[in-house]
């Protein structure tokens, strides 16, 4: 709800936390074209956003890379064998099942090492979650989707609140002899603090 001309699926189909976000140039072919653009690392999926030449606020969706099967390699610094152009804090993204290539680089040596350590963070968490059963169930996406479209139909401040549909436990089985209301109780998720809405509210305001 709070980047532009989204495409594809919704993030919530297969994602359920931001594990890391912040600004990286990507160098493309061909001509080795260098663009900056502001990424967003969930468990399965990276997002990659513009930024507005005129309001720096405003974020237009680019595209997204797929974590499964993806394979993260650190680059040395110097001259890249497959574009031909020297780069510095650099690492590429290599997609095993399309072959597609992405090569990121950062400002600094330490945000490289920040951002590899978040693409480890990521494979663990998508491993935790198989192990747990860990799963969003289809009345927390829809109610997560609810939140989103009330806050901008209000004009309030977007992605400053965060709606309860995350708890990183397996969804217990309700005895069906229960009142429907003690049902509702138990199978809402307890409220879980996460840097996901906070990290996004910290990084642009999103105000239209």
């Amino acid at each position: 709800s709070s980047i532009e001309d989204w495409e594809g699926e919704d993030l919530l189909v297969r994602s359920s936390e931001l594990i890391y976000s912040g600004e990286l140039t990507r160098v493309t072919q061909p001509q080795a074209k260098s663009q900056q653009r502001m990424f967003f690392l969930f468990d399965h999926q990276l997002i990659y956003c513009k930024k507005d030449l005129l309001r720096r606020d405003v974020l237009y969706y680019k595209g997204r890379v797929d974590m499964d099967g993806l394979e993260v390699v650190d680059l040395e610094d110097g001259k890249d064998r497959d574009l031909h152009v020297s780069v510095k804090n650099a690492f590429r993204l290599l997609c095993g099942a399309t072959g597609e290539s992405h090569l990121l680089c950062a400002r600094k040596s330490e945000q490289k090492q920040r951002w590899l350590k978040a693409f480890a963070e990521e494979r663990e968490q998508v491993r935790l979650d198989q192990e747990t059963g860990f799963s969003i169930t289809e009345l927390q996406r829809k109610q997560a989707m609810l939140n989103a479209s009330k806050q901008q139909a209000t004009g309030k401040p977007k992605a400053l609140s965060r709606p309860y549909y995350l708890a990183r436990q397996k969804h217990p089985v309700l005895p069906t002899s229960l009142p429907q209301q003690q049902v509702l109780v138990l199978a809402e998720p307890k409220r879980k603090p996460s840097t996901f809405w906070h990290s996004i509210s910290r990084l642009a305001p999103f105000r239209k």
